[in-house]
């Protein structure tokens, strides 16, 4: 699927976002009759039962598989991070970007574990997104083009879509976001990183949250804009891949909080637009459960993770796949499965 850039690059991708294909109703019917035939007693399998029938609407079969699960992997850096915001820098993006292109992340152990490829995009890493309290992340064309590259991740024709974001900065970007699209405090949204030392540090976050959308302020009412002015690669790049995934019907398992602000964009312009997603994990933080509940998304797993690296996600995986081995199997005897 191509976005065709016009004098607006962001026309196209509003009309993808507005019109997202539907889930396969027959086939989600056809699930829920035989998750009633499968449930002894009714509704004890609980919510393996609704993620079946889920997984079986968005791919349009009685029958839901698991045979090619893909984790994508969203790399860059911010340059607000310079504002002590954060014990990592350009470097350590650099560093935790590379263990796990050689192998050695924890997203590779887990991902591993789950049987599920894995595919890192590199977005500029040695140049750090602009700060965003004094000009945008991306000028529109930057931000419709990086969308566009990262819908490529579905070239690998993965059945269900795993989503992460890696690097410096990202979710005191996506803090800004989330302020900007839900409302709150700068403060609240300020807690849902992991790499926030002190109390100074936390301060000096919600400083930069509220400066950045201060400084933005009546550019703020179209998500797309608040994706560009105030996120970055990463988390466009993640929106182009959910929006790409929800056009050829693929399942999404989000992952983290910087993931999810870039699915609030979609969520914020259309709400059905994130419908084919579910989270995997929620951090422990507040304010990522906050984006969730307001995505009216409830986490598979709550591990207390807070990596956003796409490991909650690949963790959901193995969940998704014990849910649709109860439905495709229960009661079909071994030697016939």
């Amino acid at each position: 699927m191509a976005v065709e850039e016009r004098n607006d690059p962001f026309d196209d991708l509003r009309q993808l976002i507005l019109n997202c294909p539907a889930a396969d109703e027959d086939a989600r019917n056809r699930a829920l009759l035989r998750q009633e035939q499968i449930a002894r007693p009714a509704g004890e399998l609980g919510r393996l039962a609704s993620l079946a029938v889920w997984a079986a609407g968005w791919q349009g079969g009685e029958a839901p598989h698991i045979d090619r699960p893909l984790v994508a992997v969203f790399a860059s850096s911010h340059q607000i991070i310079d504002q002590g915001i954060s014990r990592y820098d350009t470097n350590h993006a650099r560093d935790m970007t590379d263990q796990v292109l050689d192998g050695s992340g924890t997203i590779n152990q887990i991902a591993k574990a789950a049987g599920a490829g894995l595919k890192v995009f590199e977005l500029a890493l040695e140049k750090p997104t602009p700060d965003i309290t004094k000009g945008a992340a991306l000028s529109e064309r930057d931000c419709a083009s990086t969308m566009a590259y990262a819908m490529q991740v579905l070239e690998e024709s993965p059945d269900v879509l795993c989503v992460g974001v890696v690097g410096a900065g990202a979710t005191t970007a996506a803090g800004a976001m989330a302020l900007a699209l839900y409302g709150g405090t700068p403060a609240f949204w300020a807690v849902a990183g992991s790499a926030v030392d002190d109390r100074d540090m936390l301060d000096a976050k919600a400083k930069v949250i509220g400066a950045a959308v201060d400084h933005h302020s009546g550019n703020l009412d179209d998500p797309l804009e608040v994706l560009r002015r105030l996120g970055g690669r990463d988390m466009a790049a993640a929106a182009g891949a959910i929006l790409a995934a929800r056009h050829q019907n693929i399942p999404v398992v989000l992952d983290g909080f910087a993931s999810c602000a870039a699915a609030a964009v979609l969520h914020r312009i259309e709400k059905s637009s994130i419908d084919h997603c579910v989270a995997g994990s929620v951090t422990p933080r507040d304010s990522h459960r906050a984006i969730l509940d307001r995505m009216g998304k409830q986490p598979i797993l709550d591990l207390g993770l807070g990596l956003g690296d796409g490991s909650g996600a690949a963790l959901a995986v193995n969940v998704l796949r014990a849910a649709i081995s109860c439905h495709n199997d229960f009661g079909i005897p071994t030697d016939q499965q």
